[in-house]
């Protein structure tokens, strides 16, 4: 668990970080062509060769970072669980961990509203950050069409 939110913590930057004007056309913009990502994986790492490998190395650079002793089975644990969750998170599969701990909805509204909703994994530190949109509050601003009151 330690390990998934240190890694969030880096990747939540750096994804913040892709949003910014100057790279986002040139690195990010690619991967957020999918507006309702769906078809998991194949979406997942629909992204940019560097996005790509940065977001790898964040996964050792986490595992490094971990002050607690990890077992090499729990490395794996989390390498696989987080291929899992990051497919999971492409697709229009309403999962989610009760508590407000993890939700596919809460990435798939990133795709929608690109300013909000960084954290690959948790929510965590959008919500510390002041970045974290929930999927409940965007539905209340839909009109009664359906549309965002972003897109009128």
């Amino acid at each position: 668990v330690l390990t998934f939110i240190i890694y969030d913590f880096f990747y939540c930057l750096w994804h913040r970080l892709l949003h910014h004007k100057s790279l986002y056309r040139h690195i990010h913009k690619h991967h957020h062509r999918q507006h309702a990502p769906s078809r998991g994986n194949a979406d997942a790492i629909n992204v940019h060769p560097i996005e790509f490998w940065v977001g790898e190395y964040l996964h050792l650079f986490a595992i490094y970072l971990n002050p607690l002793p990890v077992h090499v089975a729990a490395i794996v644990v989390f390498i696989i669980v987080g291929g899992l969750v990051a497919s999971l998170n492409h697709t229009r599969f309403d999962v989610k961990i009760p508590g407000g701990v993890f939700s596919v909805a809460d990435h798939d509204l990133h795709h929608y509203h690109i300013t909000a909703n960084y954290g690959q994994y948790l929510m965590l530190w959008d919500r510390l950050l002041g970045t974290y949109r929930s999927p409940d509050s965007m539905k209340k601003k839909a009109s009664p069409r359906g549309e965002s009151a972003k897109a009128k």
